[in-house]
């Protein structure tokens, strides 16, 4: 019986201490990413996408000329509501409050025809409470894929 009644606080506590924390309405979108055909050697563009990804700060993590890919690391970039889905918390968009942290991540693949980029977005929501800390589920609407695409053939 004495187990019981600890069970049953624990439930209640649980279940109490769930309301106040924050909740992650997952994005219910599919993450976007952008192919654009190119008119120049594999080679060149690959060089471009090099180019631009190292003149906007991000660090090359891998990159296979001659499959034709260039990964990077993580970088700390505050991303908007028409750049990205992060959820909402009761209706309010996490990317609208300053206690949302992003970090973005470029995928280009090159081949004889076309040019592709894809975004790895990681979200936290870190409200000063540790216990309200949140891993958010990004997924990207494909402006950022747009832009870097411009950046390398333009």
């Amino acid at each position: 019986m004495k187990k019981l009644r600890h069970a049953v606080v624990g439930v209640l506590l649980a279940a109490g201490l769930g309301g106040c924390s924050a909740t992650n309405e997952t994005p219910a979108i599919i993450s976007e990413y952008f192919a654009l055909e190119h008119l120049s050697t594999k080679q060149e563009v690959l060089s471009k996408a090099r180019q631009a990804l190292l003149r906007d700060g991000f660090q090359i993590l891998s990159s296979d000329l001659e499959a034709g890919y260039i990964s990077t690391s993580l970088k700390n970039w505050k991303l908007t509501p028409e750049q990205a889905n992060c959820g909402a918390n009761e209706g309010r968009d996490y990317l609208e409050d300053n206690f949302t942290k992003t970090e973005v991540a470029f995928n280009v693949v090159v081949d004889d025809r076309d040019v592709i980029v894809r975004s790895n977005i990681q979200g936290e929501y870190l409200p000063g409470k540790p216990a309200q800390d949140l891993t958010l589920n990004c997924v990207s609407r494909g402006v950022i894929e747009v832009e870097m695409v411009k950046k390398i053939l333009l």
